[in-house]
């Protein structure tokens, strides 16, 4: 069963500030006990003006231009251009952190969707800035 303590949460904010300092600063939340969500919120990098986190609506090809908010699919990181290692660092930093933790517990993933059966550690949730709370883009 999906769940993560907030000690292993505690643990990835920890990694997350060693690795990045002062350069990005991130929102990470438990998300009801069975998730961990890493939002970045400030930081030097222009997600706005790139064009590497826009994207297209499969259905009518209108092309949605970043505007604070995105939410992204840290299985095709290379969706997003330059910023694919970016997102990569963080995915790989919230499946091993955890296991840092006193009582703390290594990530596994031995879902599979075509039987329906979810067997997972916890969830992942990357965003960039929040619904109600858009990226600050900070200079450099």
């Amino acid at each position: 069963m999906a769940y993560i303590s907030t000690n292993e949460v505690k643990e990835v904010r920890k990694a997350l500030k060693e690795k990045f300092g002062k350069n990005i600063k991130f929102s990470v939340t438990r998300d009801h006990y069975t998730g961990i969500r890493v939002a970045i919120m400030e930081g030097v990098m222009d997600f706005y003006n790139d064009g590497d986190m826009d994207h297209t609506d499969k259905y009518s090809g209108r092309v949605h231009k970043f505007d604070g908010y995105s939410q992204i699919n840290h299985y095709h990181t290379h969706f997003y251009g330059k910023f694919a290692s970016l997102f990569d660092d963080i995915k790989e930093i919230c499946h091993t952190a955890p296991a840092k933790a006193e009582g703390g517990r290594a990530y596994y993933d031995n879902s599979d969707a075509m039987i329906d059966y979810f067997d997972t550690a916890f969830y992942v949730s990357i965003n960039v800035g929040k619904w109600d709370k858009p990226y600050i883009q900070k200079a450099a």
